[in-house]
């Protein structure tokens, strides 16, 4: 898989605005699907021609206030060619699921945020995928740093071909990017 790297400061809203707006600048329909909504400051910046948010938390914005990991089957994904998937972790059960569904079209970027440290723990999915789940939890620290390579290394697993991304380390490794559905 390519990957390709600018170092950038995404703690500011702005520079998460400028990824999306980067990526979708040649989208002639912008449909997008927020799986972590939040209050929506991102998308409210960006035109789109439809929006779509889910959040778990009440009142924190215009969406479907529910756990996207409840519904995310049941989302009829074809209705969109963008997924916001900028979870404040590795979304590896969810990649998973938006990267091998039939119904999402070629062409779909899908955003993503991967964030991992030495505490950040690990999802089933991968310590599954790396095979690492019967000796995981003696030795997290040494496992969980590495969770943005395992992250890419998934994806990459899953056929995605390359990721463009902005990078901060602070000194928690964070990767804000964005892929395409081939």
């Amino acid at each position: 898989m390519s990957r390709q790297s600018t170092k950038t400061d995404n703690k500011s809203i702005a520079n998460k605005i400028f990824i999306r707006k980067e990526a979708i600048k040649n989208l002639n329909e912008v449909k997008v699907l927020d799986l972590f909504a939040g209050r929506n400051v991102l998308w409210n910046n960006i035109k789109t021609d439809k929006y779509f948010g889910i959040e778990i938390e009440k009142n924190k914005g215009k969406n479907l206030n529910v756990d996207v990991r409840k519904v995310f089957d049941n989302l009829d994904l074809s209705a969109f060619n963008v997924i916001d998937c900028d979870s404040y972790g590795l979304p590896f059960d969810l990649m998973k699921k938006i990267l091998t569904r039939q119904d999402v079209n070629k062409g779909t970027i899908v955003f993503y945020t991967a964030i991992s440290y030495q505490f950040t723990g690990l999802q089933k999915e991968i310590k599954d995928y790396i095979g690492f789940k019967n000796f995981y939890h003696k030795a997290p620290t040494l496992f969980n740093e590495k969770g943005i390579e395992f992250f890419y290394e998934y994806l990459a697993n899953l056929g995605v071909k390359e990721v463009i991304y902005y990078s901060v380390h602070d000194p928690i490794d964070k990767h804000y990017g964005y892929f395409v559905i081939n």
